[in-house]
């Protein structure tokens, strides 16, 4: 019995041998030879590291600039030689998120490569601009947008309610300051044995002794790269206890549009005459 027993194994540890070799012939078959099939628990290990170079060259390179951007795309493409054809370079624009990524070992259809050399450019928003932003849609006190438009005077030009009449800031910011709220109330109240009633009458009126701005054009660079451009803020006063005035950006998505496409045209107009062709899009050579 025991003889039996071990020859039962031996056959079957002989059979998975066999069955082991038809599919890693199979899988090296129908992958030319770039898998292969493992024992349970191999484990592999990468020794690039204790080479003398690396087996092929990959990396990422980062930037902000514009300039930086194109001329590291273009000096690699020309390192990696004449033959590659327009399709090995892609550069594919997110108008989005202002951003742009080039790849160069992408390869095509026929000859695909890892896609893991690459440059990417994510444009960074100037302080002025930032700012902006910040106050789009913020309720400012009187003190605090008068001394806001005090801090950023040399970009703002105030305008009146027709949009042609401009406004010396010293007196757009004298009229904010300005601005006083008067309330005359009138309260009476009758009590009753089953019951009460009360009635209030208040008038609120905003008063001030110089023109308002309602219009506040701001013209900054939004991003580093691109040219400069006027935005509008739109000014509306609240009233209540205190006088409140808000601040609203005028056609902002229009805007953020124009922008994505500047940086798309000014990416094509870098790249011209060179074997980078320019996408709008994002892209993911997966695994």
């Amino acid at each position: 019995m025991e003889q039996l027993a071990q020859e039962s194994s031996t056959l079957a540890e002989i059979t998975k041998i066999v069955q082991a070799n038809k599919i890693q012939a199979f899988i090296q078959e129908q992958t030319e030879e770039s898998v292969i099939a493992l024992p349970e628990g191999v484990k592999v290990a990468d020794l690039e590291q204790y080479l003398a170079h690396r087996r092929r060259f990959r990396g990422r390179m980062d930037t902000s600039l514009i300039e930086e951007f194109v001329e590291y795309v273009t000096d690699t493409i020309d390192l990696y030689g004449a033959g590659a054809t327009m399709e090995n370079f892609p550069c594919f624009v997110d108008p989005g998120s202002m951003r742009a990524k080039t790849f160069f070992n992408l390869g095509d259809i026929e000859d695909p490569g890892h896609g893991d050399h690459t440059a990417s450019l994510a444009l960074d928003k100037t302080e002025a601009f930032t700012e902006l932003l910040n106050v789009n849609g913020k309720r400012f006190e009187q003190r605090q947008l008068a001394e806001w438009m005090e801090d950023w005077s040399d970009r703002i030009e105030a305008l009146a309610e027709d949009q042609s009449t401009i406004l010396p800031i010293g007196t757009a910011v004298s009229a904010i300051r300005r601005i006083t709220i008067s309330a005359n109330a009138e309260t009476t109240s009758e009590e009753q044995t089953f019951g009460s009633r009360r009635s209030a009458m208040a008038e609120v009126e905003a008063k001030f002794k110089d023109q308002l701005p309602a219009f506040l054009k701001f013209t900054c660079v939004p991003y580093q790269g691109l040219g400069e451009r006027t935005l509008t803020l739109r000014l509306s006063l609240i009233t209540g206890e205190k006088p409140q005035i808000s601040t609203r950006i005028v056609r902002l998505e229009t805007a953020e549009e124009e922008m994505a496409k500047e940086l798309e045209e000014l990416l094509r107009k870098g790249f011209e005459d060179t074997a980078v062709r320019t996408f709008v899009g994002t892209f993911n050579p997966g695994n």
